[in-house]
């Protein structure tokens, strides 16, 4: 009878471990689908997607290039090398390059998993999972081409290093810490020291772990296995294109933050915003959850200054500064986007699920989580569908110019043609590298008369902008609708200037 009781007792636990467990899946395949489902949009993804196309088609695994034989100084590469790589050992096209996002975020979900599991149980290291997962930024950070991903991978392997290294005084783990450093200089260079410095060095001040700090981390033979990760890359790189540092460490570590407007930028344009706009971000960016916690603030509010005491590890307040500094250290910075909440998203879930656990409101509503968690992946299916129900309304892409293009069976090495000031990133990646753009009649002539055939993609109001001269060698071909406004493909062959 006795061990029929226990059997009953655990059953609730193994249903809500199965719900949760059920719910990450769900999860998953949500943003998996969008993955595959909605095109390569312009300009940031298909940029990134285009360079690491250009990488693995080169063969230059040092120098990322913005264009062929135009290095791109503006991030290191290790988010170019993953994508490259999953690539090459798939295939060329959407899905296979926002892969590696989407498995590093498996991985820092299993992270987050690892230690709220060691520190607080199974079930608050489920619940944290799950409100990671279904934060608005986290998931659609999972299965993006940024370099944002690897990125967050770093600073949370360094943090999760840190507290087991701390906690435990395992070795694994404290060399862990240093090949996450070592990482993230190849990820996004020296601020994803300066992201997880920060939070660190203010919780050793508070809770004056000094000697700990000392004693548990292998500062001398770390710092070698960090400088061997990372230097050699910064070297070679210099050595190929000379400049790459001064405009990498200077310029994008520097004047990005501190020179509003910054108009150095190689590469774009610096995004200027107000002071403290970073908190806005990060309020959109941790939907649904801020809505909820401001409606357990509220009824849970007198329970709120006993949260913090009787941690005699410091836990909370760990946590708590891995949220909030990085998006102190933010604050005042002009030239931000809302990617730089996103080192922060992880411990978020941590701090949301400790917090709320111990005002108690978790214990009552833990199953409300897994309906919460699944808000935004419903967003993202309803907005799969729109891409592709509604691609003209919802696109930022050349891929239909390409795939028509593509229809046409063109001749191995011939090109496509838009006659613009500039080809979009979207059309060189879909295109493996055939898109060239030119406005001058005179270059465009040369291009046509060096191939049997080509196509010229090109707005009908532009039509007349073609010369005389080659408006007889032009046949319409079709119409396509590409980032919301009409195309027209032609053919040509046969052309002599």
């Amino acid at each position: 009878m006795s061990k029929l009781t226990n059997l009953d007792e655990l059953n609730p636990q193994k249903n809500f471990l199965g719900a949760g467990i059920l719910t990450l899946i769900l999860i998953g395949l949500s943003r998996l689908i969008a993955m595959a489902v909605i095109p390569l949009n312009d300009v940031t993804e298909s940029r990134y997607a285009e360079i690491a196309r250009k990488m693995l088609e080169t063969g230059n695994w040092v120098t990322l290039q913005h264009d062929y034989g135009v290095p791109f100084w503006a991030k290191p590469p290790l988010s170019t090398w993953l994508a490259a790589c999953s690539m090459k050992f798939f295939v060329v096209n959407e899905f296979a390059v926002r892969l590696s996002a989407f498995l590093l975020s498996i991985a820092i979900v299993w992270l987050i998993w690892s230690l709220a599991k060691k520190r607080t149980g199974v079930t608050q290291a489920l619940l944290s999972t799950l409100v990671l997962s279904g934060t608005l930024y986290f998931l659609l950070d999972a299965g993006t081409v940024m370099t944002d991903p690897a990125l967050i991978f770093c600073t949370t392997l360094v943090l999760v290093s840190f507290w087991h290294t701390l906690a435990t005084g395992s070795k694994l783990w404290a060399y862990l810490f240093f090949v996450g450093l070592g990482l993230g200089l190849l990820a996004k260079g020296p601020i994803a020291i300066v992201l997880v410095a920060m939070p660190i060095f203010f919780w050793v001040l508070i809770y004056n772990r000094w000697r700990c700090l000392w004693k548990r981390l292998p500062w001398f033979t770390g710092s070698i296995l960090m400088l061997l990760i990372a230097l050699p890359w910064y070297i070679w790189a210099e050595i190929r294109t000379p400049g790459f540092l001064n405009y990498f460490i200077v310029g994008e570590h520097f004047h990005r933050f501190l020179t509003p407007g910054w108009t150095g930028d190689k590469y774009g344009f610096a995004h200027k915003e107000h002071w403290g706009m970073v908190w806005i971000y990060a309020a959109c960016g941790i939907f649904p959850w801020g809505l909820v916690g401001v409606a357990w603030f509220w009824k849970y509010r007198q329970t709120l200054p006993h949260l913090f005491k009787g941690d005699d590890d410091g836990w909370m307040g760990y946590i708590f500064l891995c949220t909030v500094v990085p998006l102190i250290f933010f604050t005042f910075s002009s030239n931000i986007i809302y990617t730089y909440v996103f080192p922060s998203l992880p411990f978020f879930a941590l701090f949301f699920t400790e917090y709320w656990f111990r005002a108690g409101a978790l214990t009552l509503n833990n199953h409300l989580i897994f309906r919460l968690a699944l808000i935004c992946p419903l967003i993202f299916i309803i907005g799969t569908a729109g891409f592709k129900l509604f691609p003209d309304r919802f696109e930022k892409t050349q891929k239909p110019v390409v795939t028509a293009w593509k229809e046409q069976q063109p001749e191995k090495g011939s090109h496509l043609i838009y006659w613009d000031y500039k080809t979009e990133f979207s059309a060189q990646f879909y295109s493996a590298g055939q898109a060239l753009y030119t406005q001058n009649n005179q270059e465009l002539c040369k291009i046509l008369a060096a191939e049997a055939t080509s196509y010229i993609a090109i707005s009908p109001e532009r039509l007349g902008q073609i010369s005389l001269h080659l408006t007889p060698f032009l046949h319409n071909v079709t119409t396509v609708t590409a980032a919301g406004r009409p195309l027209l493909l032609l053919k040509t062959s046969a052309v002599q200037c």
